[in-house]
């Protein structure tokens, strides 16, 4: 009997870990900066924390979010934050309002993105696969766009005559 792929079936579910970061962010200041001056250091250890606990993310997978760090790193950021949070109250009370804010976000939907080939033709037309009002609205942003480009060339002041007849 064939077994299913867990990793599949893990991903599928698992938050986002910019969702982690952002949430961890928001309380205790970015984390993803380069460098390790503190609180970043602390605030990134957090976030790393989170996402392996209840996040499910690889400790390799953790690491090349945060600026390719090593997988040995998020280890140590592991045990650290074990440790601060049987020690230290506050850190257990923080970590424990963090995993409820970050619970409570519902993953988003993967959505089916488009890749076209250049061989390849979209079946029906656009307004059927992608909506009229999106269209609508992204023609009235190109149209907007343009318009600005163009505005400031349109609108110059004409050149001064000059004081030599041709």
């Amino acid at each position: 009997m064939p077994v299913p792929n867990q990793a599949m079936n893990r991903t599928a579910k698992q938050i986002p870990l910019s969702a982690i970061d952002a949430a961890v962010a928001a309380r205790l200041g970015p984390g993803r900066i380069a460098g390790n001056a503190q609180p970043a250091v602390f605030s990134r250890q957090v976030a790393m924390y989170l996402a392996k606990e209840i996040g499910g993310w690889s400790t390799t997978q953790i690491g090349r979010y945060y600026n390719g760090r090593d997988h040995s790193t998020v280890c140590y950021a592991l045990r650290r934050i074990e440790v601060l949070r049987e020690i230290n109250s506050d850190v257990d009370g923080l970590l424990t309002v963090l995993t409820d804010e970050i619970r409570s976000i519902r993953p988003a939907k993967r959505e089916r993105s488009v890749h076209l080939v250049a061989d390849q033709r979209i079946p029906g037309d656009a307004a059927s696969l992608f909506g009229d009002e999106l269209l609508d609205c992204l023609a009235e942003r190109i149209a907007n766009r343009v318009l600005s480009k163009l505005a400031p060339q349109v609108i110059t002041e004409p050149p001064e005559p000059s004081s030599t007849p041709i």
